[in-house]
């Protein structure tokens, strides 16, 4: 793999190194949501889940609209369950053959 791929690669998962964020994501699984709605799930505040949410927009992981006086946010990229889905089962050691 050539250094710009694993920089791109190093910079994607940069974002994924705070649990809150990864939490976040896996809120929008099924469908998009607004800031309230994500804080309540995960149970932080309003302005810290917005301070998340911004991280992940700025880095390509959502999309966002505005309908109202609400922004709704949503996942860019349709393959990110199934990608944290094996990250999950990797870290957990629940692949066959993986060993912590």
């Amino acid at each position: 793999m050539d250094e710009r791929t694993c920089c791109a690669i190093a910079e994607f998962l940069s974002a994924l190194s705070n649990p809150t964020r990864i939490r976040i994501l896996c809120a929008l699984f099924a469908n998009e949501r607004c800031v309230g709605e994500i804080a309540g799930e995960i149970g932080l505040s309003q302005a810290h889940t917005s301070s998340h949410l911004r991280v992940l927009y700025d880095r390509g992981y959502l999309s966002r609209r505005r309908e109202g006086k609400k922004v709704y946010y949503g996942l860019r990229d349709s393959r990110i369950p199934k990608f944290l889905s094996a990250a999950g089962k990797i870290a957990t050691g629940s692949v066959p053959g993986y060993r912590k």
